[in-house]
């Protein structure tokens, strides 16, 4: 029985180390469409922004949402990009000073204009 028992423990120890402590950094940007540009133009290129952020942070805990409207202005949108951690969110900065980086951030830049951004700690109670 004692042998089963240490067994567990040793199993467990891991997860338990990687316990969740419920904080996130999040980044949200408030944008709008260029004229004549789709949103899934956008998502699609947000995609490709997502995995780059991902390799270069080593997360796969880095997220992004797009928030559309779902009644009013369709060109205005929100974008809320989520971060294990504040490595993870300077990685993902870092991400974009990269060839691959820049290409996406003037894609970006192509097809929608952003007026305000802020950075939150967030917190899971």
């Amino acid at each position: 029985m004692y042998k089963v028992f240490l067994a567990l423990a040793f199993l467990a120890a891991p997860l338990l180390a990687s316990a969740d402590d419920h904080t996130r950094i999040v980044e949200f940007w408030k944008c709008e469409l260029k004229e004549g540009k789709e949103a899934s133009d956008v998502e699609a290129n947000n995609k490709k922004w997502l995995a780059l952020t991902r390799k270069t942070a080593g997360s796969e805990a880095v997220n992004s949402y797009m928030m559309t409207t779902i009644v009013g202005d369709q060109s205005k949108f929100m974008f809320a990009d989520v971060y294990p951690d504040m490595a993870s969110w300077s990685a993902a900065k870092s991400a974009e000073e990269s060839d691959e980086g820049a290409a996406i951030e003037e894609t970006f830049n192509d097809l929608m204009d952003c007026t305000d951004n802020r950075l939150y700690k967030s917190e899971r109670h």
